[in-house]
């Protein structure tokens, strides 16, 4: 029997949200009234509506203070663009007052939109920059959403930013959202210590209140087998590989008895023996001999006592370490993906022998390589096809077939997988059925990624149903609005819980879904599968008990007070102070590297470590020196100076009338682009117009700050 879905059509109503836009959902309104006063971790699987419970608690503070402003950070430019239109699309609120911030916009206009705006959404690393020169401050921050904030680990944005709230502003309140926070207990307890956490709040697909919005996912295992002959040839590069492994064994440098050796294996060695050597050269100050071992991988023995023992050639480790995670990657392309990404891995092998990298020449020397090339070259590589491409097809065409299904997502893990995928379907699937790839920003090696715009004209593609079936790699799996698809497709399994989470979350919203995961027996797809299963287990056991973590227990909060200036602020001050105080950036920049410094020598001088040296002698030149903080400010505020007075030596002459000319570019432009027509009118209110203004304009483009192309000009880099 089909589970009755619950479809009734009742909305929020809040003055601060629009008129029958946002559905109700009980969970979703429990869960933001648990999170009002409390900074909070909430973790919901991806379709849940993660981005519902952030606009209610938006609806809810905006009501709460009638000034200063809310922050949403997101980790990319589509998603921050995504943010903006469920914004618009659910806040009652004016349009102008909800702005985005990306590090395209001009400095100085991002300082006059965070004046003005109620809801920033941006970027976590431009509002860091910003804060990093004193633009702006959090004082009037009332809240901040961290979306997919699993990312705060580390040296990420987010933990700097998270630091500074707490610290500037007196009532301050932060959401975190994400689908999966972490595989254990320890990632979560790191995630809700950088965010400060004093709630979690969890929901999963079995829970009483939520179950009655969704459907069921079914999980379909797919198993492949391989061909003989391709069989054939990953066992000779099983030997390939062994060959190279001796190199290890034979100086003791891994366990000759385990039952499997993975590309993690050896990036462990090269990154113990990094570190070893970072140490023993007085790298990590506050790390003592005791402490170390909770930085290594291998330490019964340390592959650094290894070293020192045998008298190994550290460069030769390195060398061989890169060797077999090349060749273990080679592996994973033949047994998992297809034999046309083997054989450009060859070639990539090939190209960095012949520029000499001996990791890649002692591959390529290799007898092993030579005869799996001479191989490939006779065969006809369609019959080496790998058998999830042809089950790839059956399970969509089963899909159509059966299920009346035209909108498919499938996921896989190489962009040059996806682009073989959407030839192979675009000539074996009906005409009609329209195939398209789905790819990251970045680039890869000889092809360009899909820009931000590209990306929403697919997806709008998609939503219309103007495509069909979505190739995407792990750009679909974070955050973005995917339409909702009733199947999705595992090209391969990932050993992520995190990727797991958000790849099927893509389906079962609208009507029953299923999941498909191909797995090739025998192969890393197996373990890959376990491994993401098992850590999903654990990620939820933590969150279930959530007892078990330490978090958050002393903020103490005071309503935020607004001064009249903060509440009402004149835009040309704003511009002014701002070109006034540019000069001094660099000093607030330096000032803050010098609270580091002295945090730093702070923590180290209360360290194990230092007490142990102590112990035995040694006089530390701070001491002698007496190195506090106003010493080091002063001497780097003079080397500060002098080197300023370098620059400015070198620096371009800019007559006044070209500063305004790019002023005005650089204040009025959107998305770094202004018309002329708009340009010359803003110009000539500044009294710069007919020929003054084309020999200013000119000036200005010859020196790179103003692009001109037929009739728009776009604003290349600020003169502020």
């Amino acid at each position: 029997m089909q589970k009755k879905i619950n479809t009734s059509k009742e909305y929020f109503n809040h003055p601060y949200l629009k008129k029958n836009q946002v559905l109700l959902r009980n969970y979703q309104s429990n869960i933001a009234n648990r999170c009002k006063r409390k900074n909070s971790l909430v973790v919901l699987p991806t379709g849940l509506g993660k981005t519902i419970v952030g606009i209610l608690l938006i609806a809810n503070n905006l009501e709460k203070y009638s000034s200063g402003n809310i922050l949403i950070l997101a980790p990319t430019r589509p998603l921050v663009a995504q943010h903006k239109d469920s914004c618009d699309r659910f806040l009652n609120l004016d349009p102008d007052k909800i702005v985005s911030l990306t590090g395209r916009i001009p400095s100085l206009k991002r300082v006059l939109l965070f004046k003005k705006a109620r809801i920033i959404i941006s970027t976590p690393q431009v509002i860091k920059n910003d804060l990093m020169r004193n633009r702006y401050d959090l004082s009037n921050t009332s809240m901040i959403i961290f979306d997919e904030a699993h990312r705060t680990r580390g040296n990420y944005a987010y933990t700097f930013l998270a630091k500074e709230y707490i610290y500037m502003c007196s009532d301050p309140l932060i959401l975190a959202l994400t689908a999966s926070p972490g595989k254990d207990s320890d990632r979560i307890q790191e995630l809700c210590d950088n965010l400060f956490i004093e709630n979690v709040v969890f929901k999963n697909y079995n829970d009483a209140d939520v179950k009655k919005y969704i459907y069921e996912v079914d999980t379909i295992i797919e198993s492949v087998s391989l061909q003989l002959k391709t069989m054939e040839l990953i066992e000779v590069w099983k030997n390939l590989f062994n060959t190279f492994l001796k190199f290890f064994i034979d100086r003791n440098l891994i366990n000759p008895f385990k039952k499997y050796f993975s590309k993690l294996d050896f990036i462990n060695i090269a990154k113990d023996l990094t570190i070893s050597l970072r140490f023993a050269n007085d790298m990590y100050v506050d790390v003592t001999e005791e402490d170390l071992n909770d930085y290594l991988y291998y330490t019964e023995p340390k592959i650094i006592d290894t070293v020192n023992k045998k008298h190994l050639n550290i460069h030769s480790i390195y060398s061989y370490c890169s060797s077999c995670i090349s060749i273990l990657h080679g592996k994973d392309l033949l047994e998992t993906q297809d034999i046309s990404l083997f054989h450009s891995f060859l070639n990539r092998i090939n190209y960095k022998a012949d520029q000499e990298i001996l990791s890649a020449k002692r591959i390529t020397e290799s007898k092993h390589f030579k005869f799996i090339t001479a191989q490939l070259e006779r065969t006809n590589k369609f019959e080496l096809s790998h058998p999830k491409i042809q089950s790839v097809r059956s399970i969509i065409e089963e899909e159509i077939e059966e299920y009346n299904n035209n909108k498919i997502i499938l996921f896989t893990q190489y962009r040059e997988m996806a682009e073989l995928l959407k030839n192979y379907l675009a000539n074996h699937l009906n005409s009609k059925y329209k195939v398209e790839k789905f790819i990251g920003q970045s680039s890869k090696v000889n092809e360009m990624g899909f820009s931000q715009n590209t990306q929403l004209e697919i997806l709008k593609k998609f939503r219309d149903n103007k495509i069909n079936i979505l190739i995407a790699t792990s750009v679909a799996e974070e955050g973005l609005d995917i339409p909702n698809v009733n199947a999705i497709i595992f090209y391969e399994p990932v050993p992520s819980e995190i990727r797991l989470i958000q790849r099927r979350g893509r389906t079962g919203r609208t009507a029953p879904g299923r999941c498909y995961i191909l797995i090739t027996k025998g192969t890393v797809d197996v373990p890959f599968f376990k491994v993401a299963n098992r850590k999903e287990k654990s990620m939820n056991a933590v969150l279930i008990d959530s007892d078990t973590l330490d978090l958050e227990q002393e903020i103490n909060r005071k309503k935020i007070q607004f001064s009249k200036t903060e509440k009402t602020f004149s835009e040309f001050e704003v511009v002014k102070n701002f070109k006034d105080r540019k000069n001094e950036e660099a000093e607030i920049l330096a000032n803050r590297s010098i609270d580091q410094i002295i945090s730093k020598l702070d923590e180290f001088t209360k360290s194990k470590k230092y007490e142990k040296l102590k112990n035995y002698g040694v006089s530390f030149y701070s001491d002698y020196v007496n190195l506090n903080e106003s010493n080091l400010k002063s001497k780097i505020s003079k080397l500060k100076k002098h080197k300023n007075s370098k620059l400015k030596k070198r620096k371009q002459y800019l007559n006044n009338n070209v500063k305004t000319i790019i002023q005005i570019a650089s204040t009025y432009a959107e998305d770094g682009v202004i018309t002329l027509k708009k340009l010359k009118r803003l110009a000539k209110n500044e009294e710069i117009c007919d020929k003054k203004f084309w020999i200013h304009f000119n000036r200005a483009c010859f020196l790179g700050y103003l692009k001109n192309k037929q009739e728009t000009v776009r604003l290349i880099k600020d003169c502020v």
